[in-house]
């Protein structure tokens, strides 16, 4: 995955593969934390599913110029197609270069 990857993506910073392995796991942490320690609740997996996603984008594609990130965001659609995702408008794809990195989950609804 790594080497498919840097082979596709440039990054603004050059990273090791074990900073991102390590920056996934953390943001997966942080993240369900929210619900597991300070609420007591357990995550469903279509919740899982779209923390997995978020940190996923945010740790492999975190460091891409903008251009790479709407390409990665196409990536990620392809490979998780769903309903896990944002949804998010061709329209605004296009004219506002929006992807999954202008989206967080809310902790209350567990929606983008």
């Amino acid at each position: 995955m790594f080497r498919e990857i840097k082979s596709k993506y440039v990054y603004m910073m050059e990273t090791p593969e074990v900073v991102r392995v390590t920056m996934l796991l953390n943001l997966i942490d942080a993240v369900l934390q929210q619900w597991t320690v300070e609420k007591s609740e357990q995550v469903d997996r279509a919740t899982f599913e779209k923390v997995y996603i978020f940190a996923i984008a945010w740790s492999m594609g975190g460091l891409f110029e903008t251009d790479d990130r709407v390409k990665f965001h196409k990536e990620i659609l392809e490979k998780a197609a769903g309903p896990n995702l944002p949804q998010i408008s061709a329209q605004k794809q296009i004219s506002e270069k929006e992807t999954i990195f202008d989206y967080c989950i809310d902790v209350e609804t567990k929606q983008w």
